[in-house]
């Protein structure tokens, strides 16, 4: 390692929920992660309507983790006065705000998909407008396969991996 490089650690959790109040309002600590995501989710939570608060935060800079608050609205007209008035369990394990108002797990739940969907479709018009971006793409989804493979410990042999001239050759 160079004098410049700089050796990131990596989180103890890579997700952890926080709060024990209303479920309407929670706390996610999301683990390798930084602002990029942060700052992401934020924007697509606080334009849903349902959403009252959407925050976030990165603790320290030398911390590889983020924050997310979220906090959705009751349900127009519940009867809540304005507030969420605890929850009962659901099936799947998840608390459910009464008057079926959104909770804040499946407020970030949605807010992912929508976030994945909007990637997508960027991915998918830059690669159809720039080939090498998809090329790029591929060669990069093979060095996630293999580091996921070295991680899990399945790695055996190593492949080289084919320069970017190989790559253009066989298409």
């Amino acid at each position: 390692m160079s004098v410049n490089e700089v050796k990131i650690k990596r989180a103890a959790t890579a997700f952890e929920l926080r709060g024990t109040g209303p479920p309407s309002s929670r706390t996610f600590v999301l683990g390798d992660e930084d602002h990029t995501l942060g700052n992401a989710l934020r924007h697509v939570l606080i334009h849903d309507a349902r959403v009252d608060f959407a925050g976030y935060c990165v603790p320290h800079p030398s911390e590889p983790v983020v924050h997310v608050r979220v906090q959705t609205a009751p349900k127009r007209g519940s009867g809540t006065g304005g507030h969420a008035s605890g929850g009962r369990r659901r099936g799947d394990g998840e608390e459910e705000v009464e008057g079926g108002s959104l909770t804040a797990i499946e407020a970030l739940k949605e807010a992912c998909a929508t976030l994945s969907g909007q990637c997508d479709l960027v991915l998918e018009k830059l690669e159809g407008a720039a080939s090498e971006v998809r090329v790029d793409r591929e060669r990069m989804d093979r060095l996630a396969e293999e580091d996921r493979m070295h991680e899990e410990g399945e790695g055996g042999e190593e492949e080289e991996l084919m320069d970017e001239d190989e790559v253009e050759e066989e298409e």
